[in-house]
C-alpha cells in the first residue's frame, strides 16, 4: 500500500478532486507526496530502479469539471491508469536506445507549448513567437516523450537540425482535417486530427483554406485545434472576435491547454496580434500589439 506525505491535509483541504488522485495512486501501489494542489509526486516502493516522477493533474481538472461528481471516480481511474500503464510500458520495454540517434531520428516530432512549459525542465525548445515555443519531442509506442538537451548533446546533431527533422516528420504524418464555416464575411476553419501533433501545423496553415492577402489570424487554444482566419477584407474584424471567444473558452475549458492568444501566420512566420485576458467583471480585454496593428491599417487602406 502507497502513502502519502503527512502535511498532504494541508494541500487537499476541502478539495474533491485530490482524495480520489490519491486513491487511485495507492491502488497501484504507488506511493504519493503532494506538491500542489495541480501536482503529485510518485514513487514506487517496490522498484529501486524506477526514479519518483510528478504528474500533473491541470488536464484532469479540467475533464472533471465538464462531468456531474458521480462520474469523478471513473474519470480519475481511466485518467491515471492510461497514464500508469504508459508509464510502465515504457518502463519495461528497452528497445529503444536514447543514445542512437539514427533509431530515434523517424520518431522525433514537435508541438506547440505555452512559453513557460521550459521553467523546470531543460527541453529542446525554442521561441516560436510571445507567448509560444516550439519543443522537440519523442513519439514512443505508447507515449510521448519531450526531449531533454541532457539526450540530445550526446547526438551528432545540432538543435537546427533537430527542429528541421521534427517538423519534417510532422508534415510528413499528413494533413489536418480542416473544418470551413462561414463567419460574418469572412471564412473560419478548425484544423484537428488524430494525432498528438496538431498545433505544430500552426507554423504551416498557408497549406490550407485559410489564408488572405495578409496570411492568416490564428489561435492554439489547446493541443487539440488550431483555429485560423484569412487576413482579408473588411470582416476581418468579425474574424477577431469570434476567434477571441473561441480561444478564451477552449483555453479555459482545456484540457491541454497552450494559449487564449491570437497570432497572425504570414510567409511561414507567426507574431503575436493580441493578448487576451479576462477583466475582474469577466469580460475579455484585448491589447493588440502595435504590428498588428499595422497590418491592419494597411489592410484597410488596400
Amino acid at each position: 500500500m502507497g502513502s502519502h506525505d503527512g502535511d498532504a491535509g494541508s494541500v487537499v483541504g476541502d478539495d474533491p478532486l485530490l482524495p480520489l488522485v490519491l486513491a487511485v495512486l495507492e491502488h497501484y501501489g504507488y506511493a504519493c507526496t503532494l506538491i500542489s494542489a495541480d501536482e503529485v509526486e510518485v514513487s514506487r516502493p517496490d522498484r529501486a530502479d524506477v526514479n519518483p516522477y510528478r504528474i500533473r493533474l491541470t488536464n484532469l481538472r479540467q475533464w472533471t469539471a465538464r462531468e456531474p461528481r458521480d462520474q469523478w471516480p471513473a474519470l480519475v481511474s481511466d485518467f491515471l491508469g492510461s497514464l500508469i500503464a504508459a508509464t510502465e510500458a515504457d518502463l519495461n520495454d528497452g528497445a529503444l536506445d536514447l543514445d542512437d540517434y539514427a533509431s530515434v531520428r523517424s520518431l522525433l516530432r514537435m508541438r506547440l507549448y505555452a512559453e513557460d512549459i521550459d521553467d523546470e525542465l531543460d527541453l529542446v525548445c525554442r521561441a516560436v513567437a510571445p507567448g509560444l515555443c516550439e519543443v522537440v519531442v519523442i513519439d514512443k509506442p505508447t507515449t510521448l516523450m519531450v526531449l531533454t538537451a541532457e539526450i540530445a548533446k550526446e547526438w551528432p546533431v545540432d538543435w537546427d537540425e533537430l527542429f528541421r527533422v521534427a517538423r519534417e516528420n510532422v508534415r510528413s504524418d499528413g494533413p489536418l482535417d480542416a473544418h470551413v464555416q462561414p463567419v460574418g464575411g469572412t471564412r473560419l476553419a478548425s484544423l484537428y486530427g488524430d494525432t498528438a501533433y496538431v498545433t505544430g501545423h500552426a507554423l504551416w496553415v498557408g497549406d490550407y483554406p485559410v489564408t488572405g492577402p495578409y496570411g492568416a489570424l490564428l489561435a492554439v487554444p489547446t493541443q487539440s485545434v488550431v483555429h485560423a482566419a484569412p487576413l482579408e477584407g473588411a470582416a476581418v474584424p468579425d474574424a477577431i472576435n469570434k476567434l477571441i471567444g473561441l480561444a478564451w473558452t477552449e483555453y479555459r475549458q482545456g484540457p491541454r491547454s497552450v494559449q487564449p492568444h491570437i497570432y497572425r501566420w504570414h510567409e511561414g512566420e507567426l507574431s503575436l496580434a493580441g493578448t487576451v485576458e479576462q477583466s475582474a467583471d469577466s469580460s475579455l480585454t484585448v491589447q493588440i500589439t502595435p504590428e498588428f496593428q499595422d497590418c491592419l491599417e494597411e489592410l484597410i487602406r488596400d
